[in-house]
C-alpha cells in the first residue's frame, strides 16, 4: 500500500473509479509517493472497530499496519495516526497481536 500525493481537489475528482466505485489512480498513472516527498503529518486510519486503548480492527490484511510502520521508520518526525469512528464502532476490547499498530487517538461522538 502507498499513499500518493494529490495536489488539488480537482486532481482527486479526476481519478478513475474502480469496479467497487473507489477512486484511485490508473495502472499507468505516475504519482509521487508521500514518503518520498517528506512524509506525512497526519494519517486518517480506517477501521471496522476501535477500543478506548487506541486499538483498531480492520479487515485483517495488515496493509495499514505495514504502512504506519514504514512511516515510523522513514520519517524524522512521527506522523499522527488518527481514527474517526461512529460511537457504534467503539468496543470494550479489540483483539490485537504483535503486528498491530495503535493509532494515537480515536475520535467519535460520545453523547
Amino acid at each position: 500500500m502507498d499513499v500518493l500525493k494529490l495536489a488539488s481537489p480537482e486532481e482527486i475528482a479526476s481519478l478513475p473509479r474502480t469496479s467497487w466505485d473507489i477512486q484511485q489512480p490508473g495502472e499507468d498513472e505516475v504519482l509521487e509517493e508521500a514518503l518520498s516527498t517528506g512524509g506525512l503529518d497526519l494519517i486518517f486510519v480506517p477501521g471496522l472497530g476501535f477500543d478506548k486503548q487506541s486499538n483498531l480492527s480492520g479487515r485483517g490484511k495488515g496493509y495499514c499496519d505495514a504502512y504506519l510502520k514504514r512511516c515510523l521508520q522513514s520519517q524524522d518526525v512521527k506522523p499522527y495516526p488518527l481514527a474517526l469512528a461512529f460511537k457504534e464502532q467503539i468496543c470494550l476490547q479489540v483483539p490485537v497481536d504483535e503486528n498491530d499498530v495503535k493509532v494515537d487517538d480515536v475520535l467519535y461522538e460520545d453523547s
